[in-house]
């Protein structure tokens, strides 16, 4: 379903409650840089062929979905694919991108995931597979492996063993494990083994 939803235009055979659940759904990849249905209704089908794990609710491709505020461009959502499980309230999406855009369209924030599994019940999120935002005001990126992130906290955490790299555009580093974010409080902890390097630019 190759196209966009310029001004909030829904795409032909997707819903607004799909497109709600995508959107919040990439969005939540957003929230790392802080550190960023085409309901289809199977009424041939019975309750225990839908209640099958692995039977999806909605199947849609090649999602392209923009947001306009004040006449301009000010978030782009994209993903491969995106199949919802109404049952377990998920929502999977595949090579899911984001790019948001400040008043002047310029790029704020951008990242990627191979994979985003949302739940549309807590708004938690799974992210996992090359995980990386960059973010234009704070300067720098978060990557991982994978981040869970917990909409009622508003905490974002990796495994514990799981490496997570913050780089800022002046060169300066600092990687380790053990890695939560505090959204609500704009803190960042690592309780695991920690390196890193530090750019020191004379004024």
């Amino acid at each position: 379903m190759p196209g966009s939803t310029g001004k909030d235009r829904d795409r032909p055979g997707l819903t607004r409650r799909t497109l709600l659940r995508t959107r919040r759904a990439l969005g939540v990849l957003a929230l790392a840089a802080l550190v960023a249905g085409c309901s289809i209704d199977y009424t041939s089908a019975t309750a225990e062929e839908q209640a099958q794990e692995g039977v999806p609710d909605t199947i849609a491709v090649d999602i392209l979905h923009r947001v306009h505020k004040n006449g301009h461009l000010s978030l782009e959502l994209q993903a491969s694919r995106a199949v919802t499980y109404n049952a377990k309230n998920e929502t999977v999406l595949s090579d899911a991108r984001f790019a948001a855009y400040d008043d002047a369209g310029g790029k704020s924030t951008d990242g990627r995931a191979r994979t985003v599994v949302f739940y549309s019940d807590t708004e938690n999120a799974e992210i996992s597979g090359g995980v990386r935002v960059h973010s234009a005001s704070e300067k720098g990126d978060v990557s991982a492996g994978s981040l869970h992130w917990e909409n009622k906290t508003k905490k974002l955490r990796a495994p514990a063993a799981e490496q997570v790299t913050i780089r800022k555009d002046d060169g300066s580093s600092l990687s380790g494990t053990g890695f939560s974010g505090d959204f609500s409080r704009r803190e960042l902890v690592f309780t695991g083994p920690v390196k890193g390097s530090y750019v020191w630019q004379e004024k």
